[in-house]
């Protein structure tokens, strides 16, 4: 179920995506002292650990979903019995007559 709290927490991963773009930007263009290069450096790696934590969380949500799914669809072969393909017709049989349905 989608709900405000997940939608929040999206929004707090968009967010670390974005921050860690801005520090990796920074760092890339060489002229951080070290100082505050590293201060930047923790920051990203603290945003790599949660936005690595969120999307595990998220990755477990989809497999449990995709679990009860084919869960249901493995309960509802076995409410209707055996599942079969629809007969194929072997329209080069004599036999077989087609029917003309008047429109």
């Amino acid at each position: 179920m989608y709900n405000i709290f997940m939608a929040e927490k999206s929004k707090n991963l968009k967010t670390a995506i974005d921050r860690l773009e801005e520090i990796t930007a920074d760092l890339g263009r060489g002229n951080t002292d070290i100082e505050t290069g590293l201060e930047k450096f923790r920051e990203g790696v603290t945003l790599v650990k949660f936005c690595r934590s969120e999307l595990k969380k998220a990755e477990n949500e989809f497999e449990k979903l995709k679990a009860e799914l084919e869960e249901g669809e493995n309960e509802s072969r076995s409410l209707g019995g055996k599942e079969s393909a629809p007969e194929e017709l072997d329209l080069d049989d004599e036999d077989v007559k087609p029917e003309i349905i008047p429109f």
